[in-house]
């Protein structure tokens, strides 16, 4: 049987003991001598003890060797990694979605900006074409009114002296149908206001101021209702007419009266 070499110490202690104990027992006899015995030689039996490394309890269950699976481990490298490149994808995204959000929010300031400058510049624009537009229009407003005043006034006057012409059409015929009263005197007069139509029929002729003189006052107003119609006033312009001729106020101081 081949002996392991674990088990050659042990087998060698073994065996330094054994030869310790006999010596042992050899010395501890007598010293003197004695009658030597011849006896019989006793032998030692050694005997060879296989001594087991000491083991721990075997366990229930068998362990299974270790053994890496290479081909697994690269398979979840690889999923690591993409797992890896999917959060740096998913995290690029994510900023530049930020950045984009916020270059948008700037951008829709800016144009807000933009548009609230343009709607207010728009409205001064607007502001200032009415204000001038209300300016031009006034003056325009002033202009034709001072041109219808100016107007107005060269047809008054053209009315006035239309007028007059007609009035003294119209008196000469009154003082035609003047009778004279006794009492009358040169210098006297009196204002009469005579109502008539456009076809000059007189309507109603009443004093407007006297003379002083009852006399000479009645003799004017029968002089009126005497000629009763002017026929100078059918040729009046209705303008003309409407103005002055339709409450008509005649001074009435004929010219031959006595001193």
């Amino acid at each position: 049987m081949i002996i392991q070499r674990q088990y050659v110490l042990p087998i060698l202690a073994s065996v330094v003991c054994h030869a310790g104990l006999v010596a042992f027992l050899a010395s501890g006899w007598d010293s003197t001598p004695e009658p030597r015995k011849i006896s019989r030689p006793q032998f030692i039996e050694a005997k060879l003890v296989e001594l087991k490394p000491k083991t721990a309890k075997p366990s229930s269950v068998e362990k299974k060797p270790n053994i890496v699976d290479l081909t697994a481990k690269k398979r979840e490298l690889e999923k690591q990694k993409q797992l890896a490149e999917q959060k740096r994808k998913s995290d690029a995204q994510r900023r530049e979605a930020e950045a984009k959000k916020v270059a948008d929010a700037k951008k829709r300031k800016e144009q807000e900006i933009k548009d609230k400058q343009l709607r207010e510049q728009a409205e001064k624009q607007k502001a200032q074409r009415e204000a001038e537009e209300q300016k031009r229009r006034q003056l325009e407003r002033e202009f034709e009114q001072a041109l219808q005043e100016e107007e107005g006034m060269l047809l008054e006057e053209q009315y006035a002296t239309t007028a007059q012409s007609y009035a003294a059409l119209i008196q000469q015929r009154v003082v035609n149908n003047w009778s004279r009263p006794p009492s009358a005197r040169n210098g006297m007069r009196c204002e009469l206001t005579i109502s008539m139509v456009p076809n000059g029929r007189v309507v109603d002729v009443v004093l407007a101021r006297s003379s002083g003189n009852p006399a000479f006052d009645r003799s004017a107003i029968a002089a009126v209702k005497k000629v009763e119609t002017f026929p100078e006033v059918k040729d009046i312009p209705i303008e003309v007419f409407e103005r002055h001729f339709r409450k008509f106020s005649l001074g009435f101081q004929p010219e031959d009266l006595r001193q």
